[in-house]
């Protein structure tokens, strides 16, 4: 039998930066919105008998092990060592997008091998749980300088507003019929555009970190999502306010340290020729994909990019979250 993990990557609206673990143990609290998109990370294993000496790993390089020590991989090391499966495995992965292009990708491979082993060893651990899990490997065992919405937004599926307070704690909020209803009409806008250029996470938060000016900015685009969560108003008023409310987070963001550069710009440039509601980098900045929220037709934006020899795809949500199953 071989199990498959399947995890979808994320797409985050407002309130990033808001779940990183220092600003929330400083500030008391964060918040954000997104949701799941319909483009996964599968991870497929296979239990090797018991008399096996070797497993065998792999994603985007090969690797033997007999021993958990062994493994090169952090995230695939910690992972079995977090859930004590001390079974050799020959794992194979695939994904949509590699870690780097701020959709979450290393979370949704995390999360994805992660629920191949909850599904092979019979654990029994819930969706929320195994996102925490990924997130208190990624975040304390590694100790990468990320935030939790990756791991939940991608664990969860669909569309989710989240509240994160000190020592890890996550709780997802209830947003009305209205909220969702405007969210998936911005949703029905957006066109994922590839910057050509991946980048550390790690490095571009580190930066965050150290400057006293992030954190206040991290504070604005705080406020701006609890504005939109707090306010009770029709679907086309809250269409309106998500829009204007991205955009003046992007705003804050793009001003922050090492968000955007020269070469950036330029790609901003063009793709800013599409009557828009706004443009934005996904994720920590610095490369990854670009979001547009295009004002006219998806195809005759989608046309327009092609003839500057753009590679983009219409975004699509997801209501899936994590999910496994055996073959």
């Amino acid at each position: 039998m071989i199990f498959i993990g399947k995890c979808p990557y994320r797409i985050s609206l407002l309130g990033g930066g808001s779940d990183l673990d220092w600003f929330v143990e400083d500030e008391c609290f964060g918040n954000s919105i997104g949701f799941s998109l319909a483009k996964y990370s599968y991870t497929v294993i296979n239990k090797k008998d018991k008399n096996s000496k070797i497993g065998m790993l792999n994603y985007s390089s090969r690797e033997t092990y007999s021993e958990i020590d062994e493994i090169a991989h952090p995230l695939i090391r910690e992972s079995l060592r977090y859930l004590k499966i001390n079974n050799l495995i020959e794992m194979n992965s695939y994904g949509f997008a590699s870690g780097g292009g701020g959709l979450g990708g290393s979370s949704s491979f995390c999360i994805s091998f992660l629920a191949a082993l909850n599904k092979a060893f019979n654990l029994n651990i819930a969706n929320k749980e195994l996102a925490h899990i990924c997130s208190e490997i990624e975040i304390n065992i590694l100790g990468k300088p990320i935030g939790r919405q990756d791991q939940y937004i991608s664990s969860l599926g669909g569309i989710n507003a989240l509240l994160y307070k000190p020592k890890g704690h996550v709780e997802i909020l209830n947003l009305s019929k209205n909220h969702i209803e405007a969210i998936k009409l911005v949703s029905d806008e957006l066109i994922l555009i590839p910057s050509l250029r991946t980048r550390s996470a790690d490095k571009v938060l580190h930066n965050f970190k150290n400057s006293n000016k992030a954190k206040e900015s991290l504070k604005d685009i705080r406020s701006i999502c609890e504005n939109f969560l707090k306010t009770n108003k029709s679907i086309n008023e809250l269409y309106d306010l998500l829009n204007h409310s991205i955009k003046e987070s992007w705003e804050i963001k793009r001003k922050m340290s090492n968000v955007m550069d020269l070469e950036l710009e330029n790609q901003f440039n063009i793709i800013n020729q599409i009557p828009n509601n706004w443009i934005r980098l996904i994720g920590a900045g610095s490369g990854g994909y670009f979001l547009l929220s295009s004002k006219v037709d998806i195809n005759e934006a989608l046309s327009f990019l092609s003839n500057k020899d753009i590679k983009a795809l219409k975004v699509e949500l997801s209501k899936e979250g994590i999910s496994a199953c055996v073959v």
